[in-house]
Protein backbone atom coordinates (compact mmCIF):
# COMPACT_ATOMS: atom_id res chain seq x y z
CA UNK A 1 0.00 0.00 0.00
CA UNK A 2 1.64 3.27 -0.91
CA UNK A 3 0.00 6.29 1.00
CA UNK A 4 1.42 8.74 -0.95
CA UNK A 5 2.48 10.58 2.20
CA UNK A 6 4.37 10.09 5.61
CA UNK A 7 3.70 12.48 8.40
CA UNK A 8 6.71 13.08 10.15
CA UNK A 9 7.53 11.77 13.59
CA UNK A 10 9.64 12.76 16.34
CA UNK A 11 10.31 9.37 17.94
CA UNK A 12 13.45 8.20 20.59
CA UNK A 13 14.71 6.10 23.14
CA UNK A 14 15.43 6.95 26.69
CA UNK A 15 18.04 4.75 28.45
CA UNK A 16 18.96 5.02 31.99
CA UNK A 17 22.52 6.26 33.52
CA UNK A 18 23.20 2.84 33.67
CA UNK A 19 23.80 -0.74 31.39
CA UNK A 20 20.81 -2.67 30.84
CA UNK A 21 20.70 -6.14 32.67
CA UNK A 22 18.17 -9.41 32.22
CA UNK A 23 15.70 -7.81 34.11
CA UNK A 24 15.58 -4.24 35.74
CA UNK A 25 16.47 -3.03 38.63
CA UNK A 26 15.14 -0.76 41.31
CA UNK A 27 17.26 2.14 41.10
CA UNK A 28 16.96 1.95 36.89
CA UNK A 29 13.02 2.29 37.73
CA UNK A 30 13.92 4.79 40.12
CA UNK A 31 15.50 6.62 37.17
CA UNK A 32 13.18 5.72 34.56
CA UNK A 33 10.26 7.72 36.79
CA UNK A 34 12.51 10.63 37.13
CA UNK A 35 12.94 11.30 33.45
CA UNK A 36 9.39 10.88 32.81
CA UNK A 37 8.57 13.22 35.45
CA UNK A 38 11.25 15.65 33.93
CA UNK A 39 9.81 15.08 30.38
CA UNK A 40 5.97 15.56 32.12
CA UNK A 41 6.97 18.88 33.52
CA UNK A 42 8.44 19.76 30.49
CA UNK A 43 5.36 19.36 27.63
CA UNK A 44 1.83 20.83 28.32
CA UNK A 45 0.34 17.27 28.62
CA UNK A 46 1.59 13.76 28.47
CA UNK A 47 0.11 10.20 28.40
CA UNK A 48 1.98 7.33 29.64
CA UNK A 49 1.29 3.56 28.05
CA UNK A 50 2.23 0.75 29.41
CA UNK A 51 1.18 -3.11 28.65
CA UNK A 52 -0.77 -3.90 31.96
CA UNK A 53 -3.26 -2.74 34.19
CA UNK A 54 -0.76 -3.83 36.97
CA UNK A 55 2.09 -1.56 35.62
CA UNK A 56 -0.75 1.35 35.10
CA UNK A 57 -1.30 2.03 38.69
CA UNK A 58 2.21 1.26 39.70
CA UNK A 59 3.53 3.79 37.39
CA UNK A 60 0.90 6.40 38.49
CA UNK A 61 1.67 5.52 41.78
CA UNK A 62 5.15 6.85 41.38
CA UNK A 63 4.55 9.22 39.28
CA UNK A 64 2.14 10.94 42.02
CA UNK A 65 4.83 11.20 44.05
CA UNK A 66 6.68 13.54 41.89
CA UNK A 67 4.64 15.51 40.45
CA UNK A 68 1.90 15.42 43.26
CA UNK A 69 -1.78 13.16 43.12
CA UNK A 70 -3.80 16.39 41.59
CA UNK A 71 -1.55 15.87 38.26
CA UNK A 72 -1.71 12.60 37.52
CA UNK A 73 -3.73 9.29 37.56
CA UNK A 74 -4.27 6.27 35.62
CA UNK A 75 -6.51 4.79 33.13
CA UNK A 76 -7.40 1.29 32.57
CA UNK A 77 -10.15 -1.41 31.43
CA UNK A 78 -10.60 -2.00 35.08
CA UNK A 79 -11.93 1.52 36.36
CA UNK A 80 -15.35 1.87 35.70
CA UNK A 81 -16.83 3.75 32.44
CA UNK A 82 -17.54 6.18 34.67
CA UNK A 83 -14.46 7.17 35.94
CA UNK A 84 -12.80 6.06 32.80
CA UNK A 85 -15.27 9.72 31.10
CA UNK A 86 -14.17 11.15 34.12
CA UNK A 87 -10.28 11.35 33.21
CA UNK A 88 -10.71 11.73 29.96
CA UNK A 89 -12.65 15.15 30.76
CA UNK A 90 -10.50 15.85 33.29
CA UNK A 91 -7.34 15.81 30.78
CA UNK A 92 -9.10 17.50 28.04
CA UNK A 93 -9.63 20.42 30.25
CA UNK A 94 -6.23 20.07 31.29
CA UNK A 95 -6.71 19.00 34.72
CA UNK A 96 -4.07 16.35 34.34
CA UNK A 97 -0.64 17.12 33.65
CA UNK A 98 -0.03 13.13 32.94
CA UNK A 99 -2.29 9.85 32.57
CA UNK A 100 -0.96 6.45 32.85
CA UNK A 101 -3.05 4.52 30.31
CA UNK A 102 -3.29 0.91 28.55
CA UNK A 103 -4.53 0.01 25.33
CA UNK A 104 -8.49 1.47 27.12
CA UNK A 105 -7.09 5.10 25.91
CA UNK A 106 -5.18 3.98 22.67
CA UNK A 107 -7.77 5.05 20.44
CA UNK A 108 -11.03 7.27 19.84
CA UNK A 109 -9.35 10.01 22.47
CA UNK A 110 -8.14 13.11 20.34
CA UNK A 111 -7.05 15.89 22.80
CA UNK A 112 -5.09 18.62 21.23
CA UNK A 113 -2.99 19.88 23.98
CA UNK A 114 -1.16 16.01 24.34
CA UNK A 115 1.80 17.26 23.06
CA UNK A 116 4.20 14.11 24.25
CA UNK A 117 3.62 10.21 24.49
CA UNK A 118 5.78 7.93 26.55
CA UNK A 119 5.73 4.32 25.76
CA UNK A 120 7.05 2.45 29.08
CA UNK A 121 8.52 -0.99 28.22
CA UNK A 122 7.70 -2.02 24.26
CA UNK A 123 4.52 -1.87 22.86
CA UNK A 124 5.33 -5.20 20.89
CA UNK A 125 4.37 -3.83 17.69
CA UNK A 126 4.61 -1.75 15.05
CA UNK A 127 1.56 -0.29 14.38
CA UNK A 128 0.68 -0.33 17.95
CA UNK A 129 3.42 2.02 18.46
CA UNK A 130 2.43 4.41 15.84
CA UNK A 131 -1.35 4.46 17.11
CA UNK A 132 -0.31 5.57 20.40
CA UNK A 133 2.68 7.97 18.94
CA UNK A 134 -0.07 9.42 17.26
CA UNK A 135 -2.29 10.41 20.10
CA UNK A 136 0.25 13.53 20.31
CA UNK A 137 0.61 16.53 17.93
CA UNK A 138 -3.10 16.46 17.07
CA UNK A 139 -2.65 20.05 15.84
CA UNK A 140 -2.21 21.05 12.50
CA UNK A 141 1.50 21.66 12.10
CA UNK A 142 2.52 20.06 14.78
CA UNK A 143 4.91 16.72 14.73
CA UNK A 144 3.71 13.46 17.24
CA UNK A 145 6.23 12.92 19.31
CA UNK A 146 7.02 9.97 21.71
CA UNK A 147 9.77 8.43 23.33
CA UNK A 148 9.92 4.87 24.80
CA UNK A 149 11.27 3.36 27.68
CA UNK A 150 12.74 -0.04 27.31
CA UNK A 151 13.27 -1.50 30.76
CA UNK A 152 15.74 -4.89 29.54
CA UNK A 153 18.61 -5.37 27.39
CA UNK A 154 15.74 -7.41 24.92
CA UNK A 155 13.49 -4.60 25.44
CA UNK A 156 16.62 -2.02 23.99
CA UNK A 157 17.24 -4.13 20.99
CA UNK A 158 13.24 -4.33 20.36
CA UNK A 159 12.76 -0.84 20.67
CA UNK A 160 15.45 0.09 18.35
CA UNK A 161 14.23 -2.47 15.68
CA UNK A 162 10.59 -0.88 16.13
CA UNK A 163 12.05 2.55 15.63
CA UNK A 164 13.68 1.87 12.58
CA UNK A 165 10.84 0.19 11.58
CA UNK A 166 9.03 3.75 11.87
CA UNK A 167 11.90 5.58 10.06
CA UNK A 168 11.63 2.91 7.23
CA UNK A 169 7.95 3.23 6.93
CA UNK A 170 7.31 -0.65 8.04
CA UNK A 171 4.36 -2.37 9.68
CA UNK A 172 3.35 -5.33 10.99
CA UNK A 173 1.65 -8.14 8.77
CA UNK A 174 -1.66 -9.33 9.58
CA UNK A 175 -2.12 -13.15 9.63
CA UNK A 176 -5.45 -14.06 10.22
CA UNK A 177 -6.18 -17.18 11.69
CA UNK A 178 -6.17 -20.38 9.97
CA UNK A 179 -9.49 -22.55 11.05
CA UNK A 180 -10.20 -21.44 14.44
CA UNK A 181 -11.48 -24.01 16.10
CA UNK A 182 -13.32 -22.48 18.47
CA UNK A 183 -15.40 -20.18 15.66
CA UNK A 184 -16.29 -23.03 14.29
CA UNK A 185 -17.87 -24.22 16.75
CA UNK A 186 -20.10 -21.39 17.69
CA UNK A 187 -20.88 -20.92 13.94
CA UNK A 188 -21.98 -24.83 13.92
CA UNK A 189 -24.35 -24.04 16.67
CA UNK A 190 -25.65 -21.11 15.00
CA UNK A 191 -26.31 -22.65 11.85
CA UNK A 192 -28.07 -25.65 13.26
CA UNK A 193 -30.20 -23.55 15.74
CA UNK A 194 -31.59 -21.60 12.39
CA UNK A 195 -32.26 -24.72 10.67
CA UNK A 196 -31.74 -28.25 10.49
CA UNK A 197 -28.01 -29.07 8.12
CA UNK A 198 -26.73 -31.95 6.25
CA UNK A 199 -23.28 -32.79 7.57
CA UNK A 200 -21.82 -32.59 4.48
CA UNK A 201 -23.55 -29.70 3.35
CA UNK A 202 -22.73 -27.83 6.53
CA UNK A 203 -18.84 -28.68 6.08
CA UNK A 204 -18.98 -27.22 2.10
CA UNK A 205 -20.70 -24.28 3.58
CA UNK A 206 -17.76 -23.42 6.13
CA UNK A 207 -14.96 -24.30 3.79
CA UNK A 208 -16.66 -21.46 1.67
CA UNK A 209 -15.36 -18.91 3.97
CA UNK A 210 -11.30 -17.98 3.61
CA UNK A 211 -10.23 -19.23 7.12
CA UNK A 212 -11.56 -22.30 7.03
CA UNK A 213 -10.61 -22.89 3.24
CA UNK A 214 -8.25 -26.11 4.44
CA UNK A 215 -10.16 -27.01 6.86
CA UNK A 216 -9.89 -30.77 7.61
CA UNK A 217 -12.98 -33.23 8.05
CA UNK A 218 -11.34 -34.89 10.48
CA UNK A 219 -11.31 -31.69 12.39
CA UNK A 220 -14.56 -30.62 11.61
CA UNK A 221 -16.34 -34.08 12.63
CA UNK A 222 -14.33 -33.62 16.17
CA UNK A 223 -16.20 -30.89 16.81
CA UNK A 224 -19.76 -31.77 15.76
CA UNK A 225 -18.78 -34.60 17.99
CA UNK A 226 -17.76 -32.47 20.75
CA UNK A 227 -20.84 -30.35 20.16
CA UNK A 228 -23.48 -33.40 20.30
CA UNK A 229 -22.02 -35.14 23.27
CA UNK A 230 -20.90 -32.62 25.61
CA UNK A 231 -18.04 -30.98 26.42
CA UNK A 232 -15.85 -33.06 29.25
CA UNK A 233 -15.34 -30.48 32.10
CA UNK A 234 -13.65 -30.96 35.49
CA UNK A 235 -16.94 -31.67 37.66
CA UNK A 236 -18.48 -33.74 34.94
CA UNK A 237 -19.92 -33.37 31.13
CA UNK A 238 -21.55 -30.14 29.79
CA UNK A 239 -25.15 -30.21 28.10
CA UNK A 240 -24.64 -31.10 24.77
CA UNK A 241 -26.00 -28.26 22.04
CA UNK A 242 -26.88 -30.01 18.76
CA UNK A 243 -28.49 -33.52 18.23
CA UNK A 244 -27.18 -35.42 15.78
CA UNK A 245 -28.51 -38.07 13.62
CA UNK A 246 -25.96 -40.59 13.06
CA UNK A 247 -28.31 -42.65 10.30
CA UNK A 248 -29.34 -39.95 8.04
CA UNK A 249 -25.87 -37.56 9.02
CA UNK A 250 -28.02 -34.57 9.74
CA UNK A 251 -27.73 -32.28 12.69
CA UNK A 252 -30.30 -29.75 14.81
CA UNK A 253 -29.92 -27.49 16.95
CA UNK A 254 -30.93 -28.64 20.82
CA UNK A 255 -33.56 -26.92 23.05
CA UNK A 256 -31.01 -23.76 24.49
CA UNK A 257 -29.01 -23.86 20.89
CA UNK A 258 -30.04 -20.31 20.07
CA UNK A 259 -29.82 -18.20 23.23
CA UNK A 260 -26.29 -19.83 23.24
CA UNK A 261 -25.43 -18.62 20.29
CA UNK A 262 -26.67 -15.19 21.18
CA UNK A 263 -24.88 -14.92 24.24
CA UNK A 264 -21.87 -17.07 23.85
CA UNK A 265 -20.40 -15.55 20.48
CA UNK A 266 -16.71 -13.94 20.12
CA UNK A 267 -13.42 -15.06 21.17
CA UNK A 268 -12.63 -12.74 23.93
CA UNK A 269 -13.12 -15.50 27.11
CA UNK A 270 -14.92 -14.85 30.35
CA UNK A 271 -13.00 -13.10 33.55
CA UNK A 272 -14.78 -13.66 37.12
CA UNK A 273 -13.92 -10.43 37.99
CA UNK A 274 -15.49 -9.06 41.46
CA UNK A 275 -17.02 -5.81 41.24
CA UNK A 276 -14.95 -2.82 43.77
CA UNK A 277 -17.62 -0.27 45.27
CA UNK A 278 -17.15 2.51 46.95
CA UNK A 279 -19.27 2.88 50.89
CA UNK A 280 -21.23 4.72 51.66
CA UNK A 281 -22.46 5.44 48.28
CA UNK A 282 -22.18 2.13 46.58
CA UNK A 283 -20.52 3.94 43.90
CA UNK A 284 -18.75 1.27 41.05
CA UNK A 285 -15.43 1.65 41.18
CA UNK A 286 -13.94 -0.90 38.99
CA UNK A 287 -13.13 -4.28 39.21
CA UNK A 288 -10.34 -6.81 40.48
CA UNK A 289 -9.32 -10.23 39.46
CA UNK A 290 -10.78 -12.82 41.06
CA UNK A 291 -7.68 -14.30 42.75
CA UNK A 292 -6.35 -10.91 43.90
CA UNK A 293 -10.10 -10.58 45.73
CA UNK A 294 -9.86 -14.00 46.98
CA UNK A 295 -6.51 -13.86 48.76
CA UNK A 296 -7.57 -10.21 50.05
CA UNK A 297 -9.30 -9.91 53.38
CA UNK A 298 -11.00 -7.07 55.46
CA UNK A 299 -8.62 -4.07 56.00
CA UNK A 300 -6.06 -4.61 53.49
CA UNK A 301 -5.20 -1.51 51.09
CA UNK A 302 -4.77 -1.22 47.50
CA UNK A 303 -4.53 0.91 44.50
CA UNK A 304 -6.91 1.17 42.08
CA UNK A 305 -7.73 4.47 39.66
CA UNK A 306 -4.96 6.30 41.59
CA UNK A 307 -6.67 6.20 45.15
CA UNK A 308 -6.07 3.72 47.88
CA UNK A 309 -8.92 2.10 49.22
CA UNK A 310 -9.45 0.02 52.32
CA UNK A 311 -11.50 -2.66 52.20
CA UNK A 312 -14.72 -3.31 54.20
CA UNK A 313 -15.74 -6.36 53.52
CA UNK A 314 -15.78 -9.48 50.59
CA UNK A 315 -19.04 -10.59 49.65
CA UNK A 316 -20.30 -13.51 47.99
CA UNK A 317 -21.00 -12.82 44.72
CA UNK A 318 -18.25 -11.08 43.55
CA UNK A 319 -18.27 -7.82 45.53
CA UNK A 320 -15.65 -6.06 47.22
CA UNK A 321 -16.81 -3.08 49.25
CA UNK A 322 -14.36 -0.34 50.43
CA UNK A 323 -13.57 3.28 51.79
CA UNK A 324 -11.37 5.62 50.62
CA UNK A 325 -7.59 5.14 52.75
CA UNK A 326 -6.89 8.34 52.16
CA UNK A 327 -3.69 8.20 51.01
CA UNK A 328 -2.16 5.31 52.46
CA UNK A 329 0.79 3.31 51.67
CA UNK A 330 -0.94 0.29 49.16
CA UNK A 331 -0.72 -3.12 47.52
CA UNK A 332 -0.86 -3.54 43.61
CA UNK A 333 -3.39 -5.37 42.50
CA UNK A 334 -2.84 -7.75 39.28
CA UNK A 335 -4.68 -8.97 37.06
CA UNK A 336 -3.83 -12.17 35.26
CA UNK A 337 -3.64 -13.34 30.98
CA UNK A 338 -3.25 -9.58 30.05
CA UNK A 339 0.22 -8.75 28.62
CA UNK A 340 0.28 -8.35 24.88
CA UNK A 341 1.32 -10.98 22.26
CA UNK A 342 4.67 -9.81 20.16
CA UNK A 343 4.33 -9.55 16.66
CA UNK A 344 6.75 -11.20 14.05
CA UNK A 345 8.23 -7.65 12.63
CA UNK A 346 9.79 -6.51 15.85
CA UNK A 347 10.86 -10.08 16.94
CA UNK A 348 13.09 -10.96 13.66
CA UNK A 349 13.94 -6.97 13.47
CA UNK A 350 15.42 -7.28 16.41
CA UNK A 351 17.14 -10.64 16.52
CA UNK A 352 19.01 -9.02 13.04
CA UNK A 353 19.86 -6.44 15.66
CA UNK A 354 21.60 -8.76 18.06
CA UNK A 355 23.51 -10.61 15.42
CA UNK A 356 25.00 -8.05 14.04
CA UNK A 357 25.64 -6.08 17.45
CA UNK A 358 27.45 -9.27 18.94
CA UNK A 359 29.81 -9.33 16.36
CA UNK A 360 30.60 -5.59 16.62
CA UNK A 361 30.99 -5.85 20.44
CA UNK A 362 33.09 -8.84 20.34
CA UNK A 363 35.12 -7.06 18.26
CA UNK A 364 35.61 -3.40 19.71
CA UNK A 365 34.43 -4.81 23.36
CA UNK A 366 31.71 -1.68 23.61
CA UNK A 367 28.72 -2.29 25.59
CA UNK A 368 25.33 -2.67 24.13
CA UNK A 369 24.22 1.13 24.76
CA UNK A 370 27.27 2.12 22.54
CA UNK A 371 26.88 -0.13 19.38
CA UNK A 372 23.10 0.44 19.06
CA UNK A 373 24.02 4.07 19.01
CA UNK A 374 26.32 3.52 16.00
Amino acid sequence: VDAGHQRDLDVGIEVPPTDFEAVCSAEQWSDIYDRLAELIRAHHTTLVFVNTRRLAERVAHNLSQRLGEEHVASHHGSLSKERRLALEQRLKAGDLKALVATASLELGIDIGTVDLVCQLESPRSVTTFLQRVGRSGHTLGLTPKGRLFPTTRDELLECAALVRAVAAGRLDRIYPPVAPLDILAQQIVAECACEPWSEDDLFALVRRAAPFATLKRSDFDDVVEMLSEGIAMGTGRAAAHLHRDRINRVLRGRRGARMTAIQCGGAIPEVADYRVLAEPEGTLVGTLNEDFAIESMAGDIFLLGSTSWRIRRIEAGGVVRVENAHGAPPTIPFWLGEAPSRTREPAGSSTGIRCSRALTMAATGCSCRATLAS
